[in-house]
């Protein structure tokens, strides 16, 4: 373990700096006023409106919870529908009724002649 060889003036440096400390006079009243003041403070009672109000909004948290998590494992799994469409039906879906090609050709009639 080190030790400070300065020991004893750091002792005496301490001290006097403890010693320059000068007390401070209170005004006169001033614990008596103090106190009253902390008399006069109300004491809140342990039941208040307050710690109702928040008793009253932690149950009702519980509450939709609870609910959430029965509804959620009580509800029937989602149904995959099967299906039973193929390509040609698909194709047969979107194909047209008159297939008119004359358009891609450039084939087109003027009526207005």
């Amino acid at each position: 373990m080190e030790t400070n060889n300065n020991i004893e003036r750091e002792i005496e440096r301490s001290l006097e700096t403890a010693r320059g400390i000068i007390p401070i006079n209170a005004p006169a009243q001033f614990t008596e006023k103090t106190m009253q003041r902390i008399k006069a403070v109300k004491e809140e009672p342990f039941i208040s409106v307050s710690v109702l109000l928040k008793a009253a909004a932690v149950l009702i948290l519980i509450c939709l919870n609870a609910y959430t998590i029965k509804y959620v494992f009580e509800s029937p799994a989602p149904q995959t529908p099967t299906v039973t469409a193929t390509i040609d039906d698909l194709a047969n879906d979107y194909t047209v009724a008159d297939v008119n090609t004359d358009w891609l050709n450039n084939k087109i009639t003027k009526s207005h002649e």
